[in-house]
Formats: structure tokens, sequence, C-alpha cells
């Protein structure tokens, strides 16, 4: 069962070592905190861009829905990190979900890359803001390219990708979805989202799932 953000004041951690940062926000559009995610879903911006058959790039959607559903089986919180608008009608602006693919997740966070054709100036409510308030699912943009995002680019290029082991049927994907078992390597992700002051981060957490 997924993790439900909590309501309420939210202060942000001030303890917590760079190297466990994963990534920071300054924008979001609902708050709350989520610990214990094992799992992170991963699409990096810069490798979406170079899927050249199309078909493959319509596929990358179904991929998500079925790892969305697989963890729901498992009863695992993930967080789902992909290249500009989720659910967009434009396959380059952003992979072509449905609410239903990604209903599961704790939070969705859309990636900007600097000179990237992809601008995240308009809100996400054009699509399908209300299923993610009553999903209760943390949505946020993330720039890595600005130094205020503090993006932990060697955890997410050099952590293990473990789509294979979970989906065999979908191990083609591997290179362009990662799924990252934050357990693996004895922690867990959590999030804290305080909207009052627009700040966001995610970090590595070791304290023991109670």
């Amino acid at each position: 069962m997924k993790i439900p953000c909590i309501t309420g004041p939210v202060v942000l951690p001030v303890d917590v070592p760079q190297k466990n940062v994963l990534f920071r926000s300054r924008k979001i559009i609902n708050g709350g905190v989520i610990s214990d995610i094992r799992y992170i879903v991963y699409i990096d911006p810069r490798v979406y861009a170079g899927i050249e058959e199309l078909h493959v790039k319509k596929s990358v959607g179904r991929v998500v829905g079925r790892i969305n559903e697989r963890l729901r089986l498992d009863g695992a919180a993930y967080i789902l990190m992909g290249p500009g608008r989720w659910g967009s009608n434009n396959i380059d602006l952003g992979v072509n979900i449905t609410n239903s693919d990604i209903d599961n997740t704790a939070v969705l966070v859309e990636i900007a890359r600097e000179g990237a054709a992809i601008h995240l100036k308009c809100p996400i409510v054009q699509y399908f803001f209300q299923d993610l308030v009553e999903g209760h699912i943390i949505y946020m943009p993330v720039y890595p390219d600005t130094p205020e995002s503090e993006f932990n680019e060697v955890f997410f290029e050099e952590s293990k990708n473990v789509l294979a082991e979970l989906l065999p049927d979908d191990k083609t994907f591997c290179s362009f979805i990662k799924l990252i078992d934050v357990q693996s390597s004895g922690a867990y992700a959590a999030v804290v989202a305080d909207p009052q002051n627009q700040s966001v981060m995610c970090y590595l957490t070791f304290a023991l799932k109670g």
C-alpha cells in the first residue's frame, strides 16, 4: 500500500549530510512528508530525448504502468522521475502515461535539463492535478542544472538498475528506464516538501523502517 503524505506544517531537516541529499526543488504544488521509500524510477531526459524509434518512445509509458502495478502488489513506495510533462499529448515533451499508470507513486518529479526543448513553466494542473491531490501524490519539478537543485548526478548514474529483475519481460527497456532499489544500499529515500516556503528535499535515510 502506498504511504500517504502527511498534511500540516512541514519543516525540512537541517542535519542531512550533503552526500545523502538526492535533490532539492524550490517549486512545489502540494506538500507533505513521505519516508521509507524503497524504489526510485528514473528516466534520464537526455536518454529519453535520444530514443529515435517512435514505437519505443510510446512504449515507455506502458512499462512505467507495469512497474507501478508490480510495486503496488509488493506494497512498496516509490518516486517516479522523468522528463518534462508526464501525460503530455506530445510524446517529445513527456512520457505518455495516464493516471492509472502512476497512481501508486508517492512522489512525481518532472525533470528539465538546461538547453532542453522541454520547459516546465506551465503547471501540471492542465493534465491531472486533481488526480494527484486525491491520490496524495507529491508533485514537483526539478532542474538538475541549477545550483539550488543539488541534484546528485552520481547516485542516479551509478545506482544499479533492477528493472530486469522485477520485470524480466521488460529488460529491453533497461537502457531507457532505471529502477533503483534504494534499500540495496541499506537505506530508504525520504521526501520532505514544504509548500509554504516552496522548498523540497529528497534524501537518503539510514534509520530502520518502523
